[in-house]
């Protein structure tokens, strides 16, 4: 199975599979230890208690250990019942055992010293048989000056522990085993319930391959919306491109009806004007074609990513004008606010400047002025220049969108009607007014954000 393109429930399914094992597992493993210290500690603790019920029935009666025949615990009288005790002496010799130990062959060596008031509780084994063990040293004052020291050992079988460990680790892994199918199941459900709200995108995005929607819905998990809006915009630019080509085509073949007419009705014409009308409107078609071009392939929407700082590039269009009208040594200022930012295609605003700022270099006298101002989200650039300016009879039909070519007046046509169509994809606007200089000023409006 490739991973890398594996389905997400595969993956969170596969996941789930390997993490709820490991941790129940772990977690099983953390109580059953605990179980299992707890129960050799309560041994430990009743093997304690029969300790101490002996040393109160022990009485030193003439130099020797006695205790009485019938105990408080019942196991002590009943023969091989699991439950042992045995009292030796400094010697190791066995100075008492309970009946349950009557018949039982156990030798128990006294192989530490015996310091009165020291305990030990520890697992042994005697004759294959398995069992806890208590030891507990006592000193009896006598008549004499050394007292008599003994130890008193009480012992259990480890086969009533051991069955109730059994017992509990099976309900544990029962359980354990069914809480990991329960949690499984679960996971299978959220899962599906969780991805449910990929499946209706993809249910969209089948909607609008087939027409029936032109964007996806907006009513999406907060956490896949980034995903669905920029899929929005994507079908939103390849629809207003769309749209372009083919208004492109058609303004194209509207605009090439009049040199084919002009060059049909002058197949009559005498050679010499023929080639001068020939040569006259090929330049004219091949100026149409051209425009036409860069309409047709002006990116309409800001890239992820994309980020064009406006000071920068206004220096770099410049600094190529400055050498273009290198005679007419004109005279630059620009002002800017900090952080002007451009979120879109650095190509198609630097044909939008170049063309406007060609034109404030080519029609100004001695100064052109640039301000970028960025207020609310709203990028403004305004280019202004001293020279004659423009016609207000001029001003709609140089910027009106999608002029045509053969319509167009000479220096403020193809061009402007370009940068027009390029700020109109970005949500932009432009305008003509008059300039402070006396000469005309353009005017551009763009978002400053992504939209």
């Amino acid at each position: 199975m490739n991973f890398k393109t594996a389905r997400l429930s595969t993956r969170l399914l596969i996941a789930s599979a390997i993490v709820l094992p490991v941790f129940l597992g772990f977690s099983a493993y953390m109580l059953d230890l605990a179980f299992r210290n707890s129960l050799i500690s309560a041994e430990q603790n009743r093997l304690n208690g029969h300790i101490y019920l002996l040393l109160t029935a022990a009485d030193l009666i003439d130099g020797r250990l006695q205790l009485p025949t019938q105990l408080t615990e019942p196991l002590f009288g009943q023969l091989n019942s699991g439950l042992y005790a045995v009292i030796y002496d400094l010697n190791s010799n066995e100075v008492w055992r309970s009946q349950s130990a009557a018949i039982l062959d156990m030798q128990i060596k006294v192989n530490s010293p015996i310091t009165p008031g020291a305990a030990e509780f520890a697992p042994v084994v005697i004759d294959n048989d398995e069992f806890y063990q208590f030891n507990f040293d006592v000193a009896y004052e006598t008549d004499d000056i050394t007292p008599k020291l003994y130890r008193f050992s009480v012992l259990h079988t480890q086969q009533g522990v051991r069955s109730e460990l059994a017992a509990y680790r099976q309900q544990l892994w029962w359980l354990l085993g069914g809480l990991t199918l329960l949690l499984l199941v679960t996971q299978v459900w959220i899962m599906r319930w969780g991805l449910l709200p990929l499946k209706t995108v993809a249910e969209d995005l089948t909607a609008v391959e087939q027409g029936e929607k032109e964007l996806l819905q907006d009513n999406y998990p907060y956490e896949i919306r980034s995903v669905t809006d920029n899929l929005n915009r994507v079908l939103k630019t390849e629809r207003i491109q769309r749209e372009r080509y083919r208004n492109t085509l058609a303004d194209l073949a509207h605009s090439l009806k009049t040199p084919l007419a002009v060059l049909r009705g002058a197949l009559d014409q005498p050679e010499d004007k023929l080639r001068m009308l020939l040569d006259d409107q090929i330049t004219r078609m091949n100026q149409i074609v051209s425009h036409q071009l860069q309409r047709a392939v002006i990116n309409n929407q800001s890239q992820p990513g994309q980020r064009t700082d406006l000071l920068k590039l206004v220096k770099r269009v410049s600094d190529a004008l400055d050498k273009v009208y290198r005679d007419k040594a004109i005279v630059l200022q620009i002002t800017a606010e900090p952080d002007c930012f451009f979120y879109g295609a650095e190509s198609d605003l630097m044909e939008v400047l170049g063309n406007i700022l060609d034109n404030a270099y080519k029609y100004g006298n001695k100064q052109v002025q640039v301000k970028i101002t960025n207020k609310k989200d709203i990028l403004k650039i305004c280019i202004a220049d001293d020279g004659s300016g423009i016609d207000d009879s001029k001003k709609e039909q140089i910027l009106q969108r999608g002029a045509r070519a053969d319509t167009a007046q000479p220096g403020y046509g193809i061009g402007l009607s370009v940068a027009v169509d390029i700020l109109s994809s970005y949500k932009g606007s432009l305008s003509v007014n008059k300039s402070k200089l006396g000469g005309t000023e353009f005017i551009i409006i763009l978002p400053s954000t992504i939209s």
